[in-house]
């Protein structure tokens, strides 16, 4: 859409009804609940029937969020789908509900309907009644989505208040746990799942199998998860850490830092409370946790300790937890096996647990990961400026404090003798020849040593920062850091079902558009 045509169409009375546009409407809800599917049902059947009304609109698609919190946008797989497509040319106008169904980021509202403007696509909140292509609307968005943040904000206060008072009281908070059913905040041992925490506790216990085993012998007997899915190592993990499957009250073991990231932290020891209470009925005993646990921690322990190298591992694990299957929205794992200690591969989890039949997103070598990021990140980041910045920051702290701090103190002595000199002179102790020589001397003194300020220590000095900045800023060997700080998720997928051709959605940690890149390994 031409929006300064549109706008100007407006001002000789048409309205954007009477205008010929492609039409697509985006819903989404924080829960996978089944009232709260049944909401978004509604809310795309309301959408289809608006939409439908109007002759001039042709509706082109609904994307459809579901059980995503909208506080942050990377992981909104449909929203980021529907920003890719505008940028491609398909879509004219966004309808949604509300502000706080777009997002409830102040800053995250402003910033995708600004992209969407610069792709000729404008967005109609229907309830709040903001339509972009008013030139008031920003002013109304940034007020209506500061009131969906601020919401955001509340309900986050009142969740902790009401954790805080769950614990006060001895109740249990979160969903049940597997292995019991939960009634009146009270944990009732679920026979059938018991019978699986204790098998697992007792295989591990005995300290002959590790978590991958375990998995494997639980998928043997067709053993899944809650969600029907199988058993993984991290999940194992979890469940063997946690004491109230030795009949423990556990609170405050995490907290959620910033309610917009959803970010958490483990809690420190002492602000963690576990203690042993009688009303949660245990699935193992005390002695069967104790040693699994021990086991977990030695092993986890000798893990480390065989890193012998932890700045390079560290590096190599960069890509962890940031490139994602976008079939299957799960993260891609290193494969570094004897086999290919020398050519590790990224694969989606999905693939290597379960073979291609499972996962048909391609593997991707590292070193062609190396070498695609590398000339990604050049083309974005100014090292040369950065590395210019860098010395010109570190000569000013060298002139100014780490080689003068010795001489400085120096000549203050001095000047502070001078004024004394000058002080003796007014009250005529010593003669106005003797003051003249000595001050001269004073001033030469000084003079020789500003003179070793700049030119010594400085000199030195700035040749061994230089090569170190140097060494930093290099992208192609630094590429883990750089990838790191400057990118937040890879969305990877397969072209036309050919596993050689790919696609790289690239989201950047910082305010920077997405990229999409194409490329054949």
């Amino acid at each position: 859409m031409n929006i300064v045509k549109a706008r100007e169409e407006l001002l000789f009375g048409k309205s954007i009804y009477d205008m010929k546009l492609r039409v697509v409407d985006y819903g989404r809800v924080s829960t996978d609940k089944e009232d709260q599917i049944n909401s978004l049902e509604n809310q795309v059947k309301f959408f289809n029937d608006y939409i439908e009304g109007i002759s001039n609109w042709t509706h082109v698609a609904s994307y459809v969020d579901e059980g995503i919190s909208g506080t942050q946008v990377n992981n909104r797989e449909q929203f980021l789908k529907m920003i890719d497509d505008a940028k491609n040319d398909k879509i004219d106008l966004v309808l949604t509900k509300e502000v706080s169904r777009f997002a409830r980021n102040t800053i995250d509202s402003i910033h995708f309907t600004e992209l969407l403007l610069s792709y000729g696509v404008i967005v109609f909140f229907i309830s709040d009644n903001i339509n972009t292509i008013y030139k008031d609307s920003e002013f109304r968005l940034t007020l209506m989505a500061s009131m969906a943040q601020d919401e955001v904000r509340k309900l986050s206060e009142r969740v902790k208040f009401g954790i805080k008072r769950s614990i006060k009281d001895g109740k249990l908070g979160g969903s049940s746990l597997y292995g019991y059913k939960k009634k009146d905040c009270k944990l009732i041992i679920n026979d059938d799942e018991a019978a699986i925490v204790r098998l697992i506790f007792s295989l591990y216990s005995e300290g002959e199998y590790g978590l991958r085993k375990i998995c494997d012998i639980l998928k043997s007997k067709n053993i899944l998860t809650r969600r029907g899915k199988y058993f993984s190592d991290s999940t194992l993990k979890k469940m063997i850490k946690n004491p109230r499957y030795k009949g423990f009250f556990t609170a405050n073991l995490s907290e959620v830092v910033d309610y917009k990231t959803h970010k958490r932290k483990i809690n420190k020891e002492e602000d963690k409370i576990i203690y042993k209470d009688k009303s949660i009925p245990k699935i193992v005993d005390e002695d069967t946790w104790n040693k699994a646990n021990k086991i977990l921690k030695e092993r986890n322990s000798k893990w480390n300790k065989n890193i012998i190298n932890k700045s390079t591992f560290l590096e190599k694990k960069s890509y962890t937890s940031k490139i994602i299957c976008l079939e299957h929205n799960k993260s891609f794992i290193r494969s570094a096996s004897s086999k290919r200690k020398n050519n590790p591969v990224w694969q989606c989890n999905e693939y290597l647990r379960h073979g291609l039949k499972s996962c048909m997103t391609p593997r991707l070598y590292e070193k062609r990961l190396d070498i695609e990021f590398s000339k990604i990140l050049s083309n974005i980041i100014d090292v040369e400026k950065i590395g210019k910045d860098l010395i010109e920051d570190y000569s000013d702290i060298i002139k100014n404090n780490y080689c003068n701090l010795e001489i400085n103190k120096k000549i203050k002595k001095i000047e502070l003798f001078k004024e004394r000199l000058l002080d003796l002179y007014l009250r005529k102790i010593i003669s106005e020849k003797d003051f003249i020589n000595k001050k001269n001397k004073i001033e030469n003194d000084i003079f020789d040593l500003e003179k070793i300020n700049k030119n010594n220590d400085l000199k030195a000095l700035l040749p061994i920062i230089k090569r170190e900045i140097a060494s930093i800023t290099c992208i192609k060997d630094n590429i883990g850091k750089f990838f790191n700080i400057f990118i937040e998720k890879v969305y990877i997928s397969k072209i036309n079902d050919n596993r050689k051709h790919i696609k790289m959605q690239i989201i950047f940690s910082y305010k920077r558009d997405n990229l999409n890149i194409e490329i054949f390994i």
